[in-house]
Formats: structure tokens, C-alpha cells, sequence
């Protein structure tokens, strides 16, 4: 501690500066408040990942529940989709804001800027549904049995799956819209009646994108849309692909957020359905599952065969209508999104996807049909 004559003139230089600091953060309080926020979230999250409970009970169940309720009815009301207007908007708005700096030379200022916009973007993010990662997984809500790696379970269910889709194969001829997304939606009502998950009051009906080449070319079906609650369907999805896809994304709109759970919750919800195209739907999107899942067996190839030739053909479709957008543009996609579904804890990445096998087995081991 200093003494003597210097600590006034340590307080005179402060009275100097005192009025230049007032200044800047009066006029920078917002971007340091954004700046701050995002220490602050990191924190929130490495805390709560150790209290899944308590992130169902407080956010799931409450804050977000309340956010889906309130949001989601919002962006209901207007056709088109607001997560791609407000993607351009932002993509145009921080090309000329840096373009703004760049010609003041303000770097250093205008870094901090976008920076403070982009910790602001990612706040309302996990406010908005991104808490909804670290929520008790789905085999602990249901009580599913554990299972291990199995070579001879895997094939059993395999040779299940194959034959419960044999048997679910019709031609699925183009949707209404409307009439599928009330089917879902009723579906919903029952399954979570039925299973005691928290009903969260929401309205997501599908919305197609303007540019469809933006799922196109990431390989992507469909997208939730968390800013503003709304769900995407790829516009050139096959009659075949679009049940599970909007059933798959609504999972997500109603707080669950591992990939393999949604997945999960999506199956239940179209094999509930008395329509028998978007239980072939179901089944035909679990087969690919497996079908992935099992390739590297010796037996692959004699178990394939016993599959409907009609099935085969729908997946040779499906991949005639994906085939043409492989690139280095869905490489880079599909990687980025593997490292957002690390950073959010979700074990795997985008091999998060096909852990909805072992959801499958654990439901029938149990003893529980769908």
C-alpha cells in the first residue's frame, strides 16, 4: 500500500480520467453488458450439466415451456420464415457494419462489436431452447433398459426392423401439409399423455425456406429454427421422408434436443398414427438406421436381401435426391454441425443420429412394442 504524497496524486489522476470512463461506458454499456454476458453463460452451462434435474424442473419445464408458449404462436402467424430473413439480414448487416469499421479504421472497436452481437445471439440461444442439451436423457425419463454392445441383439432387431417395415411398405403419395401436421400434432397429444412428458404448449406448423439450397446443399431434411420456434421442411423432400422429418423436428420444438431423441420421440409418435403412410415413413427411416448401423457384419448382405425390392427402390430415390449436393460444402456442414453437437455435450456428434438404434433396443427389451 502506498503512502505519502503520492496518493493524491494517484487520486487526481483518477478524478482526470474519472469523467472519460463515465463516458465510455455510458456509451458502451450495452456492448459491455453483451461482452460480460457471455462468461457468465459459459459458467451457467458447466454448472448446470451437473444438475440435469434441476435444468428440467426450472428451465424445461418453466422458463421454456413459457418461451414456447409465448414465441412460437408469434411466429406461427407469419408464413414465411423469419430464422432465414433474419439469417440474410445478419450475414448483410455484419458484412457492412465491418465494412463501416474497416473504412473509420476502427478494428479494434468494430471487432468488439460483432463480437458483443454474436455473444448477445448466443444468450438468447440457450435461453430460447439451448438449456434443453442438458436435461436428463430420454432412457432415464422412460426407464429404458441399458444396453450393452451386442452383435446378436443388433441383428435380432435388425432382422425386426426389416420385417415390420416389409410389412408397413405402400406407395406414399405427396402430403397436404395441413393433414399431416394435424396428424403429428395428435399424435404428440397421446404418446406424451401416455409416457407422463411435459406437454409443452407450443404451435410449430412446417415452414419451407425460400432458398431450399440451403438444406440441400448441407444434406439437411429439415432445421428448428430456435431463434423464433419454427420448423423447416427441405421443400424437396420425397413423400416418403416427410412425416418422420416434421415429426423429428417438432421433438426438437418441444425441448429435445439430442438428435437420437428426437429421433426417438418421432418414431413413437408416427407409429402411433392409424395412417398407414407415415408408419412406413417411420419404419423406413429406422431401417436406414440399421442399415447404416450393420453394414460392417458379414451377414449384411444376406439379411439385406430380405427387404422389399419396393423399399430399395425408395432408397435409391432418396439417394438420387441427395446424391448431386455432395460436396466439399456438405463435408464442411456436416463437420461443423458434428463440432456444435460436441460443444453442446452431446456424445458422439452426428453419430449422436443413429444411437436412436440402442433407444429402439432398450424400448423392446423392456418388454414395450410399438
Amino acid at each position: 500500500m502506498q503512502s505519502g504524497p503520492t496518493a493524491p496524486i494517484n487520486f487526481m489522476r483518477f478524478a482526470k480520467w474519472s469523467p472519460r470512463i463515465r463516458s465510455f461506458v455510458g456509451n458502451h454499456l450495452v456492448m459491455a453488458l453483451a461482452i460480460l454476458s457471455l462468461p457468465f453463460l459459459l459458467f451457467s452451462l458447466a454448472t448446470l450439466s451437473r444438475f440435469p434435474q434441476l435444468v428440467e424442473w426450472i428451465y424445461v419445464r418453466r422458463l421454456y415451456a413459457l418461451v414456447a408458449k409465448t414465441l412460437s404462436p408469434l411466429s406461427a402467424a407469419i408464413p414465411f420464415s423469419l430464422s432465414e430473413i433474419s439469417l440474410y439480414l445478419g450475414i448483410l448487416g455484419a458484412a457492412l457494419w465491418g465494412f463501416r469499421g474497416i473504412w473509420r479504421r476502427r478494428f479494434a472497436r468494430t471487432a468488439l462489436e460483432l463480437f458483443a452481437g454474436a455473444a448477445l445471439l448466443a444468450l438468447w440461444f440457450y435461453l430460447a431452447w439451448g438449456f434443453n442439451y442438458l436435461r436428463p436423457k430420454i432412457e432415464q425419463q422412460l426407464r429404458l433398459a441399458a444396453i450393452e454392445p451386442d452383435s446378436l441383439a443388433l441383428r435380432e432387431n435388425f432382422l425386426w426392423c426389416i420385417e415390420q417395415t416389409n410389412a408397413a411398405w405402400q406407395p406414399v403419395a405427396p402430403w397436404s401439409l395441413q393433414h399431416l401436421d394435424r396428424e403429428i400434432e395428435r399424435g404428440y397429444a397421446e404418446v406424451f399423455a401416455e409416457l407422463n412428458l411435459p406437454q409443452i404448449a407450443g404451435n410449430w406448423p412446417p415452414k419451407f425456406l425460400l432458398m431450399p439450397q440451403l438444406l440441400d446443399y448441407t444434406l439437411a431434411s429439415g432445421i428448428f429454427g430456435p431463434l423464433f420456434h419454427e420448423v423447416h421442411l427441405n421443400s424437396h423432400l420425397l413423400p416418403v421422408e416427410m412425416p418422420f422429418v416434421l415429426a423429428h423436428e417438432k421433438a426438437h420444438g418441444r425441448g429435445f434436443a439430442r438428435e437420437s431423441e428426437a429421433s426417438f420421440i418421432a418414431l413413437l409418435v408416427c407409429l402411433r398414427s392409424k395412417n398407414t403412410g407415415i408408419r412406413y415413413a417411420a419404419y423406413f427411416s429406422l431401417l436406414g438406421r440399421f442399415r447404416a448401423r450393420y453394414r460392417q457384419y458379414a451377414d449384411y448382405d444376406s439379411l439385406q436381401q430380405r427387404v422389399r425390392p419396393e423399399i430399395d427402390a425408395d432408397f435409391e430415390m432418396v439417394w438420387r435426391r441427395m446424391e448431386k449436393y455432395l460436396g466439399p460444402l456438405a463435408e464442411f456442414a456436416q463437420k461443423s454441425y458434428d463440432f456444435y453437437l460436441r460443444a453442446n455435450q452431446v456424445e458422439g456428434g452426428m453419430e449422436n443420429y443413429s444411437d436412436v438404434i440402442d433407444l429402439v433396443m432398450g424400448w423392446r427389451e423392456g418388454g414395450k412394442e410399438f
